[in-house]
């Protein structure tokens, strides 16, 4: 079997009661809720990262000389349109 990690997180009063009453409402454990939201977060940032590669990656392209840029595609679709 895995080896499990505890977090220990500590919430005042209202923010307590805010969780309690979503996790009530959505059939959920506060463990469940985080353990979802954090793997959500965590895939968000992999696809921006991701983005962030691309854009990079085509800039270089761009600057090189190996890409052109695509105003003058814009160009034809709008004229097309």
């Amino acid at each position: 079997m895995a080896k499990r990690n505890q977090i220990n997180l500590t919430f005042d009063d209202s923010e307590m009661n805010n969780i309690n009453e979503y996790c009530r409402v959505h059939g959920m454990t506060p463990q469940g809720l985080f353990k979802a939201g954090a793997q959500r977060l965590i895939q968000e940032d992999i696809l921006e990262r991701k983005a962030d590669l691309m854009t990079l990656k085509s800039w270089k392209e761009v600057c090189e000389g190996n890409s052109e840029p695509i105003d003058d595609l814009l160009k034809m679709i709008e004229e097309d349109s």
